[in-house]
Order: C-alpha cells, then sequence, then structure tokens
C-alpha cells in the first residue's frame, strides 16, 4: 500500500520512538555484556532489547531490517561503552571471575554455582557459539551470556558446524544414540560437505558467528587485582587461543585454569606440537586441571571439598544408624526426626506446633539444600531449638535418586552441605531417599552418618486405603495413626520419622507427643545418644 507523505512523515516518527523505547528499555534493564545477546524480563515478559524494537516496530505495522540492524549495532556500542565504564570503575578492586569458554547447555555454570567454593561470589562470563543453547541460561539471569559467540585466536568470524535438531532418524554411532548439544569451528570434509546429515558427527549446521580474539578480551575485561578461574572446553579450538595467549603474556591474569584438550578435531596442530605448547604454559606456572561439566566433576573436587563434619560428632564416618539401643533403665528409646519438604508452609505448620509442646523433646530436622538457600533464616530459626541434617540438594521423582550415578550424588549431597555451611551450620547427619552402595561411599567421603529410620509415617512399607484410613474425617484417623505407629515401636523402639509433606503428621503431632512423653513406657532421646560408643 502507497503511503501519503504525511503518513510517512507519522510512521517515520513512530519507528523513531520505537527506537528510543527500545534503547531506554534496553539500557535501563541491561546486565554488563560484550559480544552477546541480552534477555531480561519486563511486563512478566522474558524479552531482548532486540525484541523491544521488533514490539514497537510491529505496532505501527512495520518490520524493517535495516532499522533493526542498525539499532543491534548502536545498543552493541552504548553497552560496550557501559562495560568498559564499569571496569574502569573497578581497577584496583579486586573481582572474582569465571571465564567459561563452550558453555554448551550451562552444565558448568550449574556444576559451578552448586558446588564451586564461593561459586556464587563470581561474575560469571559464559561464551557459546549455538544460539540454540541460549535458552538454558534462563535459569541465570546474574550470568553474562556471550552467545552466539566462538572464542578464536582472532577477530572476525567463523563458521561453525553445530548439531542438527534432533529427530528420530537422526544418525546413529555404532547403532546407538550419540550426545546432543555439540559443535565445533574444525570440521572433516565429508562434514563441511554434507549440510543434510552432518557426517558422523551430526553436524549439518553450518552457521557464519561472530569469532573473538579470546586473549585480546581477556586484556581489555581483566584486571590484575581480579581472581579469575579460566575453564575452557572448545572442541578443538582451544590449542590457537592458548598459543595466542601465551604469546600475548595474558595467562599472567589467569589464577586457575580447567578445561579439556581434544586431540581428534582436525585442527592441524600435531601431537608433538601439541605437547609443546603445553610445556610452554606448565613453563610459566599452569597445568590444566580437568573439567567436565557434562559429567558433573573436575579433577580436584574432593581436594577443595574437605569434610566440614567436627571430629567429635557423634558416630563414625559412614555409619548407617538403624535404630536406637535401650537406654541405661532398659527402656526402648525413640528419636524423632522431621523430613521437611519444600513446601514453606507445610513444613513451617508442622515445626512450629511441635516447637510449641511445653516438653521439648530433641528432634532433628532434615532439610534440602534448595530449602535453605530459599529459606535461609527460617532454618536458622530452627537451628536454635532443633539439630540440623541434610537431605539432598533437591526433591527427585520417586526412583529416580538412586539411579543416579556416583557424581551426580555427590553434587548433590555436597551441594545441600554447601547451603546449610553458608546459613552457618555444620553438619553431620544426612537422611537419604535410600541406602545403596553409592550413596554410602559418597557419605563416608564426606565424613556424614546416615540415618535410616525404623518407623515412618506415613509408613513405607504398609499401605494406607481409602477403605482402612482416609474414609475417616481427621480426628478420627488420629487413633489410627497413632496405633499403627505405636505397633512398630513396640517392637524395637527406635527412630521415628514424620513426613513435612503429609498434612497428617501436623494433626497427629500433638497427640502423638502427649502419648509418648505422659503415657508410653519409651525413652525420648536426641538422635545423638543413638549412636554407641
Amino acid at each position: 500500500m502507497l503511503l501519503s507523505t504525511r503518513s510517512k512523515s507519522l510512521w517515520g516518527a513512530f519507528v523513531i520512538i520505537g527506537i528510543g523505547l527500545g534503547v531506554s528499555l534496553s539500557l535501563f534493564y541491561s546486565n554488563q555484556m560484550v559480544n552477546g545477546v541480552h534477555s531480561t524480563n519486563f511486563m512478566g515478559k522474558q524479552i531482548g532489547a532486540t525484541e523491544c524494537l521488533r514490539w514497537a516496530m510491529e505496532s505501527c505495522g512495520s518490520t524493517d531490517d535495516e532499522a533493526l540492524d542498525r539499532f543491534q549495532r548502536e545498543r552493541y556500542h552504548l553497552v560496550l561503552n557501559q562495560v568498559n565504564s564499569i571496569k574502569a570503575n573497578s581497577i584496583g578492586r579486586a573481582r572474582k571471575i569465571l571465564l567459561d569458554c563452550g558453555g554448551n547447555i550451562a552444565s558448568t555454570v550449574e556444576l559451578f554455582l552448586e558446588t564451586y567454593p564461593g561459586g556464587h561470589e563470581f561474575l560469571v562470563h559464559s561464551f557459546e557459539m549455538d544460539a540454540s543453547l541460549a535458552p538454558y541460561y534462563a535459569p541465570y539471569p546474574d550470568v553474562i551470556l556471550h552467545n552466539p559467540v566462538a572464542v578464536s585466536n582472532k577477530d572476525g568470524s567463523k563458521v561453525s558446524y553445530l548439531e542438527t535438531t534432533w529427530f528420530p532418524e537422526r544418525g546413529l554411532r555404532k547403532k546407538k544414540d550419540w550426545m546432543m548439544g555439540g559443535g565445533t569451528l574444525f570440521a572433516y570434509e565429508d562434514e563441511k560437505n554434507d549440510t543434510v546429515t552432518g557426517g558422523a558427527r551430526n553436524l549439518a549446521r553450518h552457521i557464519q558467528v561472530k569469532s573473538i580474539d579470546f586473549s585480546s578480551w581477556i586484556s581489555k575485561n581483566i584486571n590484575k587485582e581480579d581472581y579469575v578461574i579460566f575453564k575452557l572446553d572448545v572442541e578443538g579450538a582451544e590449542y590457537d587461543i592458548l598459543q595466542k595467549m601465551v604469546e600475548d603474556g595474558t595467562f599472567q591474569l589467569i589464577d586457575k585454569f580447567y578445561g579439556e584438550c581434544h586431540f581428534w578435531h582436525p585442527t592441524g596442530w600435531t601431537a608433538s606440537k601439541r605437547q609443546e605448547l603445553l610445556k610452554k604454559i606448565k613453563t610459566i606456572g599452569f597445568t590444566q586441571t580437568y573439567w567436565a561439566g557434562e559429567e558433573r566433576t573436575y579433577a580436584d573436587f574432593d581436594a577443595l571439598h574437605p569434610s566440614q563434619v567436627p571430629y567429635d560428632a557423634p558416630g563414625s564416618r559412614g555409619q548407617v544408624l538403624t535404630g536406637c539401643p535401650p537406654s541405661p533403665s532398659g527402656k526402648l528409646s525413640v528419636s524423632i526426626i522431621l523430613q521437611v519438604g519444600m513446601n514453606l508452609k507445610s513444613a513451617n505448620k508442622l515445626v512450629a506446633t511441635l516447637q510449641a509442646h511445653p516438653t521439648k523433646v530433641p528432634m532433628t530436622l532434615f532439610v534440602y539444600g534448595d530449602f535453605a538457600e530459599t529459606h535461609p533464616d527460617v532454618v536458622k530459626k530452627w537451628a536454635t531449638r532443633f539439630t540440623i541434617g541434610i537431605r539432598e540438594n533437591q526433591p527427585y521423582s520417586n526412583g529416580i535418586f538412586e539411579m543416579l550415578n556416583i557424581n551426580m550424588t555427590r553434587q548433590s549431597v555436597v551441594s545441600s552441605e554447601m547451603r546449610l555451611n553458608e546459613v552457618g551450620l555444620r553438619v553431620y547427619y544426612y537422611l537419604p531417599v535410600t541406602v545403596q552402595e553409592r550413596i554410602k561411599t559418597v557419605a563416608e567421603n564426606r565424613n556424614l552418618r546416615i540415618i535410616v529410620p525404623t518407623v515412618t509415617f506415613p509408613p513405607k512399607d504398609q499401605t494406607l486405603t481409602w477403605e482402612n484410613y482416609y474414609q475417616h474425617h481427621d480426628v478420627a484417623r488420629v487413633p489410627k495413626a497413632l496405633r499403627l505407629i505405636d505397633s512398630e515401636l513396640k517392637k524395637t523402639g527406635g527412630i521415628l520419622c514424620l513426613d513435612s509433606n503429609n498434612p497428617d503428621s501436623v494433626m497427629i503431632s500433638v497427640f502423638l507427643l502427649d502419648y509418648l512423653v505422659k503415657k508410653s513406657q519409651y525413652q525420648l532421646t536426641g538422635l545423638e545418644n543413638c549412636f554407641s560408643d
């Protein structure tokens, strides 16, 4: 449709307003970022600066790509100036920085933030050249994502060879599915010539991406005072990058060097040249420490996580406590523990009710690491009255945690320990979802004591049905629950576990304590007294 001169003028004014709005929103909500794509939250929707402009222009009925490109260039320079200003203002003040080169599906970001000592204190720059992987960084708004950007030894652009989108007929390796999320700057000729299957590695997406001289980037963005961890896992590009860093002397700005070296890509680097380069790096004081985010591990994981369990903690490392011995007088002993779920409201109801009971019975509360991170003040308050132990870092669907490999098990347990340590608590009791050799190994290495309840409510080995329990109203269920618990406790006493996720735990709690304190023959005791000398 042809526009009149007046209409064109009005349209132009709307576009200018749209550009101004996009720039304003970009600068107002922007995180510090260079060479990357930024997204932010505006009016409840996750949007980027480009989307801001496109939204404004589409409101005027236009998708002017030239204006869009111009805006992106202008925004890049504005944000670059902003970062340079921040860098200038930070000179003389030490920062902790992680340079995550080869970010992939944010596996390093997750592993670092969950388990690396002081990880939450670091400014994280993550570089990833596959734009389709950017959504994996959405849960980490404080991470500065440079995407799509390829780290290299030169500024410019390069062809990135990326895996094709998965589909059922996707190529197999030795009749087995291969991993997803791969990409490289170094492809074999058959892979370069095949944009349908992408050859043996399924590298069917060939996309031109911006490349940066990473050694130069370090020089421009890192101060001598900064403490910098450098992780490099870039599928063959590492040799050119490291050579340039040696030549430029930028290793002097690095404090710790993690990553992987890949010898199978067609990089042009011979085995002797690779070894010579690594020797040069070693002579200037650096040896690459193995890091594999997708495997949930780094070579010095255990060295960086010494046990925080005090030497005089009850029991012994890795001990599995399944009961409580009788008291000196011969009474059956009972120790009460609570497994706290992620729901704060239900957890608070149960804990507050038990805390208000006048007898002040000793109890141990087991919390997830994520619960302690989300509600640190609540956990600290509970710790003034109760002993605190750990569960895993988060709830897992039924049967899942038992099947995780040992690295994932270790990450879960260590992450939970760290979250409790961060609120000022040293923990030594661990209530796992189940007990297996893998879990016992992790607990022993962490110097933890494993707690296995003798009696649980609701019971694990006896199903409560509609017919025998749930058809009855609240107070009618109380005696049934108490009778069930007592019938199990009277056998040997032991460790009684209540679950905050079950609303009946609150309902029976006061009646249960009244019975145990006033009428039963049990000796109520703290968990520490259940360990034999």
